[in-house]
């Protein structure tokens, strides 16, 4: 398991070079954003520990390039910023988990397992094509099509899209919605999720109402 870590501070390189080297992953490190997308061009990172601040570019800059090349590759951002903001903007992003420096590493490799648990989890799920309505979402090539027009996605929307044309007729809660989607229980902020539909609609246009909100509880799939 190859692990990419984009950080510029020396002694944090190190720390999490060894940690990482103990529980038998296979630690590479850049300090800067341009030396970790050369490391990703090369095609065999499988999972990357991301600081936001970074000396040549924005962390939340990189994952939005990585959204665009690489959304397949799982993110855990590392950061010395605690704001409910920058968290919930971090996984509107596509981050796949946010950890606040200073941390303990035994619960990054927590993190990481869990990350890379669901990661195999969708790899391995057969692939499936959804029909309903005026909606055709492809779980295996993440695509999907609003009455034959395509529909660009982030992953996260992409994710709590699927879930709802999985489950037409359920309404899930908000707090279900951050556990199914984001995959993270006790870090989320409902708002990240209303945010996210708010976003959605905007692009489901003239088609959002498909997204319904059923007050008080949370949303389903209006079919």
């Amino acid at each position: 398991m190859n692990i990419l870590i984009i950080e510029d501070d020396p002694s944090i390189q190190m720390l999490l070079k060894l940690s990482l080297k103990v529980e038998g992953f296979h630690p590479v490190v850049a300090g800067t954003v341009a030396a970790g997308l050369k490391e990703l061009e090369a095609g065999d990172t499988d999972l990357i520990l991301l600081d936001l601040m970074l000396p040549d570019c924005s962390g939340f800059e990189l994952l939005q390039v990585l959204q665009q090349k690489y959304k397949t590759v799982p993110v855990i951002v590392l950061t010395a910023k605690n704001e409910m903001n920058d968290k919930i903007l971090g996984f509107q992003l596509g981050a796949d988990d946010y950890l606040t420096k200073p941390f303990e590493t035994r619960e990054l490799i927590e993190r990481i397992k869990a990350v890379i648990r669901r990661t195999r989890k969708a790899v391995t799920t057969s692939s499936e094509v959804i029909q309903i309505g005026i909606i055709e979402i492809d779980k295996d090539e993440r695509s999907c099509t609003i009455a034959g027009q395509p529909l660009k996605m982030t992953c996260k929307e992409f994710d709590f899209l699927w879930l709802l044309c999985s489950n037409p007729k359920k309404v899930f809660t908000r707090e279900e919605l951050l556990d199914q989607v984001w995959g993270y229980e006790y870090y989320g902020h409902t708002r990240s999720v209303d945010m996210m539909v708010k976003r959605l609609r905007e692009k489901l246009k003239p088609h959002e109402n498909l997204v319904a909100t059923v007050h008080g509880t949370g949303y389903k799939l209006e079919v």
